[in-house]
């Protein structure tokens, strides 16, 4: 037994064991716990008091001969002299009370336990300097524009070595020189140990495991230093290793917090300039836009991506900040500066291109993109007319909707001669008209459903009725009425047009219309983020209980 007061974290004897030992129940976040020693579970008796001492039990073949270590006290550390696959049964109840570690059962015991005694042990104080002297050496690396190229470079300079830096994939992210990384990686694919030493066609090396900056339980990929010599890697080597493992894992969380802080503050920017009314002349807020490389003086539009399911049956939607990352990427790659925000699973840029550069990025990505419908609002040359160009945006997208089979990408100047006069007339003036052309229908919603409805299905009234889900007979009375209260014909064109534009407007009107304080906000200042939607007419979508089926002469 090894009883030392000194406490050591569980994960410093799994790296000396090294492939060996395996944690296969706990969490992973059990490597940072603390342990005093180990004890050989022989007899029961032997089991210590003290939950931090760790158990080895040696020629255990199964959880249910875990029976003495496992009844007495939760929270254990056990190791196991077993295969993994004889634990499989029974792992998740184990799991949730204790840290089981399979170690090998080709190991010898003793091994084991000098293992935690020599990680218990006191370095020499030169030893300590020199890992110092280490550290510090790779991390003035993190100084760089460029920090993991660097940090590179500088392990191959410290190892006389070539460094290299892999995905899971075994794709290279970065290397300092030519390796046989095919091979390379075969041997370390397969296990799942943080460090592993590698020995393939005379190439003798480290890899050291990567986390995923973004993902908990997963892993980026491998660090691996490797040379050709025979006494490689030897104990320094080793250590720079792992302390440039280390520096990599922190330099990526601090770029996806840099990323995701970048984001935030571009989709608040957006949302500020999205929420301009009265007053859309500010120089602050615009300088603020200039300051993410936007320019007023270029080309500038604004763009709603508002992704669609394909069929019925196929895979859902993949999220909305999936999205922004992929898009935001394809923008960067291409040298696009921009702004980006997310609402109602759709998202709004402010690009600086030109619809068809805008079209080659989406060409490029698509197989990485959802289908979608996108509206590209108007050029944008100052502050106020980046609310225009949204709105052009957003109307694009409506009337894309109404045609199913036709493009699914539409730019201001693809505009008819309806929509392009919706457009310039004025968002303000046209909500007026709307609101004034549809008042008799104010307090019938289920009349306003129905034409709105039929005219997202293409008026089509059997999709349109299949959508309600009530049938095409109650549609078509519904259709009826509205046209005798609004005194219209759909049959023709006019009424049809005017129809179609005054939904648009009360649509657009709901998305626009910031959300009214309620009590509870009269603390708090008003903030971008608090643009939200009201309904220009009070509607809902009622129940088809509440519908009805209502017969009336043939349409």
């Amino acid at each position: 037994m090894i009883d030392d007061p000194t406490s050591i974290p569980l994960g410093a004897v799994l790296a000396d064991l090294g492939p060996a030992a395996k944690l296969v129940a706990g969490a992973a976040s059990q490597q940072s716990r603390q342990v005093r020693g180990a004890v050989v579970l022989l007899k029961p008796e032997d089991l210590p008091a003290d939950m931090d001492v760790v158990v080895i039990c040696p020629g255990a073949e199964s959880f249910s001969d875990l029976a003495a270590a496992t009844h007495h006290g939760l929270g254990r550390v056990i190791f196991v002299t077993a295969s993994e696959s004889s634990l499989s049964e029974g792992i998740e109840a184990v799991g949730e009370q204790h840290v089981v570690i399979a170690v090998d059962p080709a190991l010898n015991v003793a091994d084991v336990v000098m293992s935690f005694s020599r990680s218990m042990q006191m370095p020499e104080e030169s030893v300590s300097r020199r890992l110092a002297s280490l550290q510090r050496a790779l991390s003035q690396a993190m100084t760089e524009t460029e920090p993991i190229p660097a940090l590179l470079s500088r392990l191959a300079h410290v190892c006389n070595a070539t460094a290299v830096l892999i995905d899971r994939f075994g794709k290279t992210v970065h290397a300092t020189g030519p390796t046989p990384m095919s091979l390379l990686f075969e041997e370390i694919g397969r296990t799942s140990a943080d460090s592993q030493n590698v020995d393939v066609d005379g190439w003798r090396g480290v890899a050291a495991r990567i986390s995923a900056p973004d993902e908990a339980d997963s892993h980026f990929g491998w660090l691996v230093v490797t040379a050709r010599r025979a006494n490689f890697p030897d104990s320094h080597s080793t250590s720079a290793a792992h302390v440039a493992a280390t520096l990599v894992e922190a330099s990526q969380r601090m770029a996806v917090a840099a990323r995701q802080q970048e984001r935030a503050i571009r989709t608040a920017v957006l949302e500020e300039a999205l929420a301009l009314r009265r007053e859309p002349h500010n120089p602050e807020l615009a300088a603020r836009i200039t300051a993410f490389g936007l320019s007023f003086a270029d080309d500038l539009r604004t763009i709603v991506f508002r992704p669609i399911r394909p069929a019925v049956g196929s895979r859902s939607l993949p999220a909305t900040e999936d999205l922004s990352e992929i898009l935001g990427k394809a923008l960067e790659s291409q040298s696009i500066a921009y702004l980006m925000t997310a609402k109602d699973k759709t998202l709004t840029i402010a690009a600086q291109c030109s619809v068809q550069a805008f079209r080659r990025v989406i060409v490029a990505e698509g197989s990485k993109l959802p289908g979608a419908l996108i509206g590209i609002g108007r050029s944008v040359h100052a502050l106020g007319d980046i609310l225009d160009s949204y709105q052009d945006a957003q109307l694009a997208v409506r009337t894309l909707r109404r045609n199913s089979r036709g493009p699914k990408v539409m730019a201001y100047e693809d505009f008819n001669y309806a929509t392009r006069l919706f457009a310039d007339v004025g968002f303000d003036k046209m909500i007026k008209w709307a609101q004034e052309f549809l008042k008799p229908l104010e307090g019938r919603e289920l009349l306003v459903e129905g034409l709105q409805t039929y005219f997202e299905h293409a008026q089509n009234i059997n999709a349109a009725a299949d959508f309600l889900q009530i049938h095409h007979n109650s549609l078509r009375y519904r259709i009826a009425k509205a046209e005798e209260i609004l005194g219209i014909n759909l049959r023709e064109p006019g009424a049809v047009s005017s129809v179609f534009l005054a939904l648009t407007a009360l649509e657009l009107g709901r998305i626009q219309q910031p959300r009214p304080k309620s009590s509870g906000d009269t603390g708090r200042s008003r903030r971008p983020s608090d643009v939200e939607a009201s309904d220009v007419l009070p509607y809902s979508r009622p129940s088809a209980e509440r519908a009805g089926v209502v017969r009336a002469p043939g349409r």
